[in-house]
C-alpha cells in the first residue's frame, strides 16, 4: 500500500490538550449577558389528553421572565421524511410518553425556574396506554399520534432474488425468533443549549448537536421561520452515539422563550430527564428463516420483522429499512424476502444508535447462522468462511461490494484469539463466540445528501479548515486535518481546525452512518485540490512552467520531477495576499452521485460505498452457579480500508464494541403497565464500564477502497454490529443454551441451564 506524510499516522487528536486540560467549553458552559434559566415541565403520564394548562401563577413568581406550551408554537409539524411528518415543537392536544415537556418556563436562575414549574397546573383525561408493538397492532389499540390514522408508522416489504426457489434447492431450513430490547444511547453529557435573539429577530442557537443540519432545518419549519433567520454554532459535543440528531423540546422551548423575553435562555437537563424522556433503540421482534445446503451455502432467507418505537416515527423509516436491506451482507445471499413494520407507542421516542438497526439485523442472521452451522456439524468459522462476501459481488439488492476483506478478517480473529485449540480442549464454562458484520461508509436516502469543506489560507501559510460535519469524540476533526495536510503537502500542525458555524459551512447529511470520513474526507481531497488550484496558478509564471505541472510536497510547490525548480509555500501565499490582493479559499462538496438514491418501495439499488468488514471474536467465561457472564478477551480483524489514523481507529473499533456489551447482557429501559419509566437514573440503569469490556485486540486488514479517501473506509460501527452475535454464540458455545432474548442476563441463563437439564 502506498505510504503517505501524514496520512496513517497516529497524529494528537485537535482536541486532545483543551479536552484532557478541561478547558473545552460545551454547550453546559456556555454564558451569555443577561442570561435566563429554563426548565421543562413533563407528564407524569404515558398517554393523556390536555385539557387544560394555567401557567399564571408560575409567571407571577418574582424572578420568572416567561412560561410557554405548546401552544406558543405555530402548530407546524416536522419529521425525518417529508411525507411523515408527525412531531410538534411541543405537544398541544394530548401527551404521548411518560416525561414528555408540555412547559417550559426562563428565569433569573435554575432554582427559581425549578420553583416555577410547581406552580403551572395542567388538566389530564387519561388514556389507554400502547406498551409493545402486540397492543400496537390489536385491532381495538387506541391511536398512539394524532397526526396517523394508524399505528403503523411505517412499513417496508422487499424481495430480492427467487426465495422460493432458493427454499427448495436447501437441504436444510432452518426458522427461528429473536428479540431486542429498548436501550438508551449512553453518550456521557446530557441535552443542552444556549438560545439568544438579536434585534432584527435572527437566531443564534449553540447547542450539543450532532447533525446541526438537520436540526437547522427541522427548527426553521416548526418555527416557521425561513432559514436564513436562524444560525446554528456547535460547541463540543459530549458524545453523540446517534443520540442527538433531531432538535428536541430543550432546543424548540430555549429559542421560543428567547423570542419572547429578548434575552438569552440556556437548558440544561439532568440525566434523569435524558433517561425517561429521550433517544432510544428500538425493541424488536423479529423471524428469520434460512435455506442451506449440507455444504452450508445460503440458499434463501427470508425476514419478519416489527420495530417498536415509540410516539413519532423519527428515523425508524430508516432503521426499518437498514434492517432488511442490510440482511444481504457481509454473506453471500442469493435470495431474501424481508416485511417490516415500525409501529407506534407510548414509550419515550426511538431514533437511530450507534450502527442503527444493522446491529439487530446482524444478530439475528448471524446468530442463526451459527445455529445451522451447528445442527450440520460445521465449525462455526468455516461456516462463515464459506459465505463470505468477496470483492466485487453484487448483493441481491443490488449492493455492490467493491472490496471485502472479510474471509481474511475470519482468519485473522480466528488466528490470534486461537480458535483451533479451543476446540481440542478448554475449561468447564468457557467458550467462543465468533460473529462477523458489516456497515457502510454513509448511504444515499434523497434529500439532503451531501458533505461540504471550506479551507482559508491565511497570510502566515496557515489553513483554517471548516465543515459541516460534527466533531462527537470520534475525532472527525482530526482525519480532515490529516486529509488536508496530506493533499497540501503540509505538516498537520499546519491545518487548524475552524469552528462548526452555519455562516460559514452547514451542507452537511449528519453525523450517523459511518460517513464522516468517507464523504466529507472525499469533500476535504476536494477543497484541497481547488487550493492548490489556485495557488498552482500564482506560482507557474515564477517557474516558467504550466499550473498542472505542478506538484505540491514539504512545504514547496515544484514542477513534477524536478524538485529543484519550485518555490516555498509561503512564498505563493504572499505573492497571493500582497502582490495580487487575493485571499485564497479552497471549496468542495462531495456526494456518492455514482450509487443509487435509496428506493424506499423496492429497496433496491446500489446504496452505498465503504462498506466496512469485521470478524469479531470474544473469549467467555460463564458461573455455571451464579449465570455470570464475564468476557475475557476479544479480536476484532477489521478492514476498514487505509487507516487514516491508526489510534482513532482502534478506539472506534473497541468503543462500538464496548458500547454493545451493555446491550448484549444487561442494558434495558423498563416501564410499568402505565408505561412509567421505572429505571431513569444512572443509579438504576446498567451501563457497561472500563472494567467491564475485554482487553481487545485490532488486527487491521489494509484494503483500499477505490471511492474513499486515500482508500479509508468508516469504522466506528461495524464492531457494534458484531459485538451482541458473537456475545450471544459464545454462551452458546460455552454452556450449550442458546438465547435469543436479549438482554442475556444471569436469571435467562440459569433458567435456560434448568430447561437443558430438564429442572
Amino acid at each position: 500500500m502506498k505510504t503517505y506524510s501524514v496520512v496513517g499516522k497516529s497524529v494528537e487528536r485537535t482536541d486532545a490538550r483543551v479536552k484532557v486540560t478541561g478547558s473545552a467549553r460545551y454547550a453546559g458552559d456556555l454564558v451569555a449577558p443577561g442570561m435566563l434559566h429554563a426548565k421543562l415541565l413533563r407528564s407524569p403520564l404515558a398517554h393523556a389528553r390536555i385539557l387544560h394548562i394555567d401557567t399564571s401563577r408560575a409567571r407571577a413568581l418574582p424572578g420568572v421572565m416567561a412560561a410557554i406550551t405548546g401552544k406558543d408554537f405555530p402548530g407546524i409539524p416536522f419529521g425525518t421524511r417529508p411525507d411523515i411528518r408527525d412531531q410538534l415543537p411541543m405537544p398541544i392536544t394530548k401527551v404521548h410518553h411518560f416525561g414528555e415537556g408540555v412547559a417550559a418556563v426562563a428565569a433569573v436562575d435554575e432554582d427559581t425556574a425549578e420553583e416555577a414549574l410547581d406552580l403551572i397546573r395542567v388538566d389530564y383525561e387519561e388514556l389507554p396506554v400502547v406498551l409493545t408493538a402486540q397492543d400496537a397492532l390489536a385491532p381495538d389499540a387506541p391511536l398512539v399520534n394524532e397526526f396517523k390514522n394508524s399505528n403503523v408508522a411505517y412499513f417496508s416489504d422487499f424481495l430480492f432474488g427467487d426465495v422460493e426457489k432458493g427454499f427448495k434447492e436447501a437441504d436444510y431450513i432452518k426458522e427461528e425468533t429473536f428479540r431486542s430490547q429498548r436501550t438508551s444511547v449512553g453518550f456521557i453529557e446530557p441535552h443542552a443549549c444556549l438560545a439568544e435573539v438579536d434585534a432584527t429577530g435572527r437566531v443564534l442557537l449553540q447547542g450539543s448537536k450532532q447533525s446541526p443540519y438537520i436540526t437547522w432545518r427541522h427548527m426553521c419549519r416548526a418555527l416557521d421561520i425561513p432559514l436564513s433567520k436562524m444560525r446554528i454554532v456547535n460547541p463540543f459535543v459530549g458524545g453523540g452515539f446517534s443520540g442527538k440528531h433531531d432538535p428536541f423540546d430543550v432546543d424548540f422551548s430555549a429559542v421560543k422563550l428567547a423570542q419572547v423575553t429578548g434575552k438569552p435562555v440556556k437548558i440544561v437537563l439532568n440525566y434523569d430527564e435524558v433517561l425517561a424522556a429521550y433517544r432510544q433503540r428500538n425493541a424488536m421482534d423479529a423471524q428469520l428463516k434460512i435455506g442451506v445446503k449440507k455444504n452450508g451455502v445460503i440458499t434463501a432467507l427470508r425476514a419478519e420483522n416489527i420495530l417498536e418505537g415509540g410516539p413519532i416515527s423519527g428515523i425508524g423509516p430508516f432503521n426499518i429499512y437498514f434492517f432488511g436491506a442490510f440482511l444481504n451482507i457481509p454473506y453471500k445471499i442469493p435470495a431474501i424476502e424481508y416485511h417490516g413494520k415500525l409501529v407506534y407507542s407510548n414509550r419515550a421516542p426511538c431514533g437511530t444508535v450507534r450502527g442503527q438497526e444493522i446491529v439487530l439485523a446482524q444478530f439475528a442472521l448471524d446468530s442463526l447462522l451459527h445455529m445451522v452451522g451447528e445442527d450440520l456439524d460445521i465449525d462455526p468459522v468455516e461456516m462463515r468462511s464459506i459465505n463470505a462476501v468477496t470483492d466485487n459481488w453484487r448483493c441481491a439488492n443490488g449492493l455492490v461490494v467493491d472490496v471485502s476483506g472479510l474471509p481474511a478478517c475470519i482468519e485473522k480473529s480466528a488466528q490470534k484469539i486461537g480458535w483451533k485449540e479451543s476446540r481440542k480442549s478448554r475449561p468447564e464454562g468457557r467458550g467462543i463466540g465468533f460473529s462477523c458484520a458489516s456497515h457502510p461508509s454513509g448511504t444515499r436516502l434523497g434529500g439532503h445528501f451531501g458533505s461540504s469543506v471550506m479551507l482559508k489560507l491565511l497570510e502566515d501559510g496557515k489553513v483554517i479548515i471548516t465543515h459541516g460535519a460534527t466533531e462527537i469524540g470520534q475525532g472527525a476533526n482530526t482525519v480532515f486535518c490529516q486529509m488536508a495536510a496530506e493533499e497540501l503537502g503540509l505538516p498537520y500542525e499546519d491545518i487548524l481546525q475552524g469552528v462548526s458555524d452555519s455562516d460559514t459551512a452547514i451542507l452537511d447529511s449528519g453525523m450517523f452512518g459511518d460517513r464522516a470520513t468517507y464523504w466529507d474526507g472525499n469533500a476535504t481531497i476536494m477543497a484541497a485540490q481547488d487550493l492548490k488550484k489556485q495557488l498552482a496558478e500564482i506560482a507557474a509564471p515564477d517557474l516558467k512552467a504550466d499550473a498542472s505541472e505542478l506538484e505540491f510536497a514539504n512545504r514547496r510547490i515544484f514542477v513534477r520531477g524536478q524538485p529543484e525548480r519550485g518555490m516555498d509555500w509561503l512564498l505563493a501565499v504572499r505573492k497571493s495576499y500582497y502582490e495580487k490582493g487575493a485571499p485564497l479559499y479552497g471549496r468542495g462538496h462531495w456526494a456518492a452521485t455514482d450509487i443509487d438514491i435509496v428506493d424506499w418501495k423496492t429497496g433496491k439499488g446500489n446504496l452505498a460505498h465503504g462498506l466496512d468488514f469485521i470478524a469479531t471474536a470474544i473469549d467467555i467465561a460463564i458461573d455455571k452457579e451464579t449465570g455470570q457472564v464475564t468476557l475475557l478477551r476479544g479480536v476484532h480483524g477489521d478492514d476498514a480500508g487505509q487507516p487514516i489514523n491508526p489510534a482513532m481507529l482502534e478506539g472506534q473499533v473497541n468503543g462500538g464494541s464496548a458500547h454493545m456489551t451493555g446491550h448484549a447482557l444487561y442494558e434495558e429501559s423498563l416501564y410499568d403497565k402505565k408505561g412509567r419509566v421505572l429505571n431513569h437514573t444512572w443509579r438504576d440503569y446498567k451501563q457497561p464500564t472500563a472494567m467491564d469490556v475485554p482487553e481487545y485486540i485490532v488486527e487491521h486488514v489494509h484494503t483500499h477502497d477505490p471511492y474513499g479517501p486515500f482508500g479509508a473506509k468508516g469504522a466506528g460501527e461495524a464492531s457494534s454490529c458484531s459485538t451482541i452475535a458473537a456475545i450471544a454464540n459464545g454462551i452458546s458455545d460455552a454452556i450449550g443454551v442458546r438465547i435469543k432474548d436479549l438482554p442475556i442476563t444471569p436469571e435467562k441463563i440459569l433458567q435456560a441451564l434448568k430447561a437443558k437439564e430438564g429442572k
